[in-house]
């Protein structure tokens, strides 16, 4: 290596005591000899994830800089990420999950890998931590730009920010940000987005991410799609949302793809409302039913179950008149 970029990794804190030491120590382990700097956004958590944090870096001795800063209240995810790319100096960016960690050789790897490809965009494998055992998520050996685009578009471990370097111009001179308020999953609008920018992208085959899905507060261990989850049905709407006016104006070629997903994702999500008979997620669901191009639904796999759709749905017509009529149901 001649130049050695530097890198910024950035770290939200929110409710994470049992994890943060942890994350905090496998960032200073790491090996890479360059300038690095790592920024913690402390987003008004209740318990003693900062306390912690900063008795550690009190302690910390090592070349890395060490940067807290903190918002006035909780302002969720996407917001503690605009709050860290905003102050990031580095050439690249590393995220890493509070709760997660990473092994001692991540940066300088995947630096290496950048300086022999010159690519913006450089990923790793992960190692995913369950109770029971451990699952390699390997990153996909992509055979192109669009391929990756059309992966990472789709609610799948594909489109996650961390295990990456990210080269901050990306962000910076495209103007991408999180949209605050919008915190489940927030990296499957973003990713996509900095693709789109990026004129290279490279893969290192190590794995090198370590990811805890032992966190009963985070975001993957609540995706359970046959359980209706309101906040998180609305994120993942509005994430796909965020993506079809992106590529409206920038590349019309993904929308046929995005909307099939928004088509797929709000049936899969009706037959859990279904069972909930909540008269509130029944209207936001079917007005985006109303939306949605039924056509991508229409297959041959699919028109039995759409029947059974419209069996549920006069079934739930039938229980709520019942209760109405009983006065078990506020109008």
């Amino acid at each position: 290596m001649s130049y050695l970029p530097s890198i910024s990794i950035l770290i939200p804190v929110y409710n994470v005591e049992k994890y943060i030491k942890r994350c905090i120590m496998s960032v200073m382990a790491q090996t890479y000899t360059g300038v690095m700097e790592c920024i913690l956004v402390d987003d008004c958590g209740t318990d003693k994830s900062m306390a912690v944090a900063e008795q550690l870096i009190a302690e910390y001795h090592g070349n890395i800089r060490f940067c807290i800063l903190t918002h006035t209240h909780n302002r969720g995810l996407a917001a503690a990420r605009n709050t860290a790319v905003e102050a990031a100096k580095g050439d690249f960016i590393a995220h890493v999950d509070s709760d997660d960690w990473i092994e001692p050789t991540m940066i300088e790897a995947l630096v290496s890998k950048q300086q022999e490809t010159d690519a913006d965009i450089v990923s790793c494998n992960a190692i995913a931590h369950y109770a029971s055992n451990d699952v390699i998520c390997e990153e996909p050996d992509y055979s192109s730009k669009e391929e990756m685009m059309r992966s990472i578009i789709r609610f799948t471990l594909n489109h996650v920010i961390w295990r990456r370097l990210i080269r901050t111009s990306l962000y910076k001179d495209n103007g991408i940000v999180a949209y605050e308020g919008v915190n489940i999953g927030e990296d499957h609008y973003t990713l996509p987005r900095l693709l789109f920018y990026a004129k290279s992208y490279a893969k290192c085959s190590m794995t090198l991410y370590h990811y805890n899905c032992m966190n009963e507060q985070s975001y993957m261990q609540s995706r359970k799609r046959r359980e209706f989850n309101y906040p998180k049905y609305i994120n993942d709407r509005d994430s796909i949302n965020i993506l079809i006016d992106f590529f409206l104006q920038h590349d019309k070629a993904y929308l046929n793809d995005l909307n099939k997903i928004k088509a797929e994702l709000v049936y899969e999500y009706i037959y859990p409302m279904v069972q909930t008979c909540d008269k509130e997620a029944y209207r936001m669901l079917c007005a985006d039913w109303n939306t949605i191009d039924h056509n991508y639904l229409i297959t041959p796999a699919s028109i039995l179950s759409i029947l059974t759709f419209h069996m549920k749905i006069l079934r739930v017509f039938i229980i709520l008149h019942t209760k109405r009529r009983m006065g078990t149901i506020r109008r």
